[in-house]
């Protein structure tokens, strides 16, 4: 997946250097990392970082409706 700074990422699952993964609700590419939040009324709440070197791959989630 191509990374664009500035772009939130919904429902996606953060693989760590460690090989170990997380879900997360929404993700903002940044320049030196991750910003990690939530969407609130269509805005998005920053609530944690990651560093971008902490970070191995980024997987889109594709849930069916």
């Amino acid at each position: 997946m191509k990374k664009q700074t500035g772009k939130i990422i919904r429902n996606a699952i953060v693989v760590y250097t460690d090989n170990t993964s997380e879900q997360l609700e929404a993700l903002r590419l940044i320049q030196k990392g991750t910003e990690i939040g939530r969407i609130i009324d269509n805005r998005f709440i920053v609530c944690g970082y990651i560093p971008k070197n902490n970070i191995k791959e980024i997987k889109l989630v594709l849930k069916k409706l």
